[in-house]
C-alpha cells in the first residue's frame, strides 16, 4: 500500500489529557497521531514523530535538540532570528550613508527589523512550547499570531517610507491605514474560535488580504514616479519575489500540500508548514535587499527627482 492509500487514524482520545500523558510512558519522547491530546491533533496528514507533552518549559527547550515534526519549524525561524539580529547590529556598525541618514531612515529600517525579530521570534518560540501544555500552547500561539500581523505591518513601513519620499501626506496616510488594518486582522485572528484548524483557511486569507493592500500604494507609486523609476525607488522587483513567497507559502500552507497526498510521508521533514517558514525567511531577506537598495537610491542622488514634484 502506497503513503497516499494509507489508513489515517483520526480518532481523538477521549480524555487523554496532558497529566496522564506526563504520568506514563516517560521515556517514550515520540507520538502518533491518534495518541495525541485533542489540543495537540492540529494536521491528521502528520501521522507520526509528534512530541509528548512535557508540562516544563526546560523539557520543551530540550526538544530542539532531537529530530520530530516541529524540528525544522523551531530552526527555521531561530536561525532567521539570529540572521535578522545580525543584520541589524551590521547596520548599526557599518553606518550606510551616514552622512546623510536621518532618525526617519533608522525609525523605518528597524520597525522592520522588529517586525521580522518578533514574528521569527515569537514563531520559534510557539513550535518549541507548543508540546508544553493546552494554556501554554494556546497563549503563544496568539503570540505568533500577533507576530505575523506585526511583520505584515512592519514591512509596510520602510517601503512607503521610501517609495513616496517626495511626498509626505501619502507617507502619512498609507502608515495609518495599514497600521489600523493590522490592528483589526490580529483582533480577529486573536478571537479564540478563529486559532482552532476549522479557520485555518480564515486566518490564512486575513493575513493575505492584509499582505495584498500592499498593491495599492505598489500601484501608486508607479503611477507617480514610472514603471522603471520603481525597480529602484520601492524597489519593485524585490517586492515582487518577496510577495510571491509569502503568497506561495501561504498558500501551501492553508491546502496542506504536499502532505495531504502522501500522509506519513512528510513527518519530519518537507511539510507544508515548514515550506512556509522556509518561504517566510527567503521573502523576509529578499524585502531587505529591497529596503537597502531603495535606501542607496535616495541617498546617492535619487532625492534630486522630488524636485519635480515640488
Amino acid at each position: 500500500m502506497t503513503p497516499h492509500h494509507r489508513h489515517i487514524n483520526k480518532r481523538r482520545p477521549s480524555d487523554q489529557d496532558t497529566t496522564s500523558l506526563l504520568n506514563k510512558d516517560t521515556d517514550k519522547k515520540i507520538l502518533r497521531w491518534d495518541e495525541l491530546p485533542p489540543w495537540m491533533q492540529d494536521n491528521h496528514y502528520i501521522t507520526d514523530n509528534y512530541r509528548r507533552p512535557t508540562g516544563s518549559y526546560i523539557d520543551c527547550v530540550k526538544t530542539i535538540f532531537y529530530l520530530h515534526n516541529e524540528y525544522v519549524n523551531i530552526w527555521s525561524h531561530l536561525l532567521g532570528f539570529l540572521l535578522f539580529v545580525g543584520l541589524g547590529i551590521h547596520f548599526v556598525w557599518l553606518q550606510p550613508f551616514s552622512d546623510s541618514l536621518t532618525w526617519f531612515d533608522y525609525i523605518y529600517f528597524f520597525v522592520f527589523i522588529a517586525g521580522a525579530l518578533t514574528c521569527l521570534g515569537f514563531s520559534s518560540l510557539f513550535h518549541c512550547f507548543s508540546c508544553h501544555s493546552e494554556p501554554v500552547a494556546a497563549t503563544w500561539n496568539r503570540c505568533d499570531y500577533a507576530g505575523i500581523t506585526t511583520l505584515i505591518v512592519g514591512s509596510f513601513f520602510p517601503v512607503i517610507y521610501y517609495g513616496f519620499h517626495c511626498h509626505q501626506v501619502h507617507q502619512v496616510i498609507y502608515l495609518v491605514t495599514v497600521s489600523v488594518l493590522g490592528v483589526c486582522t490580529a483582533a480577529v485572528v486573536l478571537l479564540q474560535h478563529f486559532r482552532t484548524p476549522a479557520y485555518r483557511w480564515m486566518r490564512t486569507s486575513m493575513f493575505l488580504a492584509l499582505g495584498l493592500f500592499g498593491v495599492v500604494p505598489a500601484l501608486h507609486g508607479i503611477y507617480v514616479y514610472g514603471l522603471a523609476r520603481s525597480l529602484d525607488t520601492i524597489s519593485l522587483l524585490n517586492m515582487l519575489v518577496m510577495g510571491g513567497s509569502y503568497v506561495g507559502g501561504a498558500l501551501i500552507y492553508g491546502a496542506r500540500i504536499p502532505e495531504r497526498w502522501s500522509p506519513g510521508t512528510f513527518n519530519i521533514f518537507g511539510a507544508s508548514h515548514q515550506i512556509f517558514h522556509v518561504c517566510v525567511v527567503i521573502a523576509l531577506i529578499t524585502h531587505y535587499l529591497g529596503v537597502m537598495k531603495a535606501m542607496t537610491y535616495w541617498h546617492t542622488g535619487g532625492h534630486e527627482i522630488c524636485k519635480e514634484f515640488m
